[in-house]
């Protein structure tokens, strides 16, 4: 998923073989890369989407319920994306801001009836956790769902090639290293006391050490490059065991997908085979050899690669056979770059690596933000008529 980083000279790529290649002539000069000049209010892109959806499903008795009814769940839902937005690092940033900006309680439309009157008032932190508990992991599905519809249906999202991709992000609260130990006493320590007792341990190797957190599950739009499906699970829950979710969350949208794109972790027989019955779609999966027999990598991909051609004709779905060594493969593999770019734009201008609060909800919530304010982004930049800044998200951060 990361773009690997060597200590090569900028102006040369190094090939397999370690010998160098030119590559054009703007990199070869060191030429920085143009900076865009557009600047657009943050406001716009809250004045361009209607969320009142959100208050449909996260109170849908609220008109028809008497007495006190606080902020509407849109408002402080919004809140939060343009905490996301502003790339704000906690919910306390988030009120300090309101309090010093005062216009966008307007905009938010944070207001509640205060002895009796109605006015526009900020929410303390209380209230932003409150609603997470009350929210949970299906309605922030069912929002971000809603959301990928309307995208869908103005054409901006398309669906027909997709690319599945995960992510590790560390939980707030480290765990202690040396729980496991027989000495460790867990009563005493007090890492062990305020861990995040939801996330867990893996392997990350990108990273190359152990990471205590969780993984964030997405499914990109390779033709828009911004998310249509996401789920967030622990760090140690196997990318391939998501496949089938995926799947039935593709067929509740609605979307007719030909092409689905994923990394070699997600290369096994059942989940080729669930792609193509299922979806009707030809998985793009490069081969793993992990488990395939062979003195050499050479010969452990071409057994890996008989086995799995035999399986195909085997299960009566050779026609969704694609060579991994073809060029056909290379050039749809290609369009994966599209989910890389969407993972640095949430790790860079969205902070999605800065997870400040405990809880598989307070993860889900944070990358759900995240991958909302990209959607609105996306939305805002095509109806303004700049499709060109659909994956900006600076450009609105004005």
């Amino acid at each position: 998923m990361q773009i690997p980083r060597d200590g090569h000279s900028r102006g040369v790529i190094h090939s397999c073989h370690g010998e160098p290649s030119v590559v054009n002539k703007d990199r070869a000069n060191n030429k920085p890369k143009p900076v865009r000049e557009d600047a657009f209010p943050s406001e716009l892109v809250f004045q361009k989407t209607d969320l009142s959806f959100v208050d449909r499903i996260v109170d849908p008795d609220r008109e028809k319920r008497s007495g006190p009814k606080g902020y509407r769940p849109s408002s402080i839902f919004m809140a939060l994306l343009l905490m996301y937005l502003q790339s704000m690092d906690s919910v306390l940033a988030l009120v300090r801001f309101l309090n010093t900006h005062p216009q966008w309680l307007v905009t938010l439309d944070l207001r509640k009836a205060v002895r009796g009157n109605i006015q526009y008032k900020v929410p303390d932190r209380t209230t932003f956790y409150k609603f997470a508990e009350r929210l949970g992991r299906e309605k922030m599905l069912d929002i971000f769902i809603s959301m990928v519809v309307q995208l869908i249906q103005l054409g901006i999202i398309k669906g027909d090639k997709v690319s599945l991709d995960c992510s590790i992000i560390w939980a707030w609260f480290k765990d202690c290293k040396w729980s496991n130990s027989p000495r460790h006493d867990k009563k005493k320590c007090r890492r062990n006391k305020s861990r995040d007792k939801d996330a867990s341990w893996t392997w990350d190797s990108h990273r190359e050490k152990f990471v205590y957190g969780y993984k964030v599950h997405i499914m990109i739009d390779s033709a828009s490059g911004l998310p249509v499906m996401i789920t967030v699970t622990t760090a140690a829950y196997g990318e391939n065991r998501t496949v089938s979710w995926f799947v039935r969350m593709v067929l509740r949208l609605g979307v007719s997908v030909s092409k689905f794109l994923a990394d070699a972790g997600y290369d096994s027989n059942e989940t080729r085979l669930k792609i193509i019955r299922r979806l009707k779609a030809v998985p793009f999966i490069p081969l793993n050899t992990r488990n395939a027999s062979g003195s050499t990598i050479e010969e452990k991909k071409a057994r890996r690669k008989e086995l799995c051609l035999k399986f195909y004709v085997k299960n009566l779905v050779r026609n969704f056979w694609v060579d991994p060594d073809s060029e056909e493969f290379d050039r749809e593999f290609d369009a994966r770059t599209f989910s890389e770019q969407g993972f640095s734009v949430g790790k860079g201008s969205l902070n999605l690596d800065s997870l400040k609060h405990v809880g598989i909800e307070w993860a889900t919530l944070h990358s759900v933000c995240i991958c909302m304010v990209m959607l609105l982004v996306a939305k805002t930049a095509v109806e303004i008529g700049r499709p060109d800044l659909s994956r900006c998200v600076k450009c609105f951060q004005g």
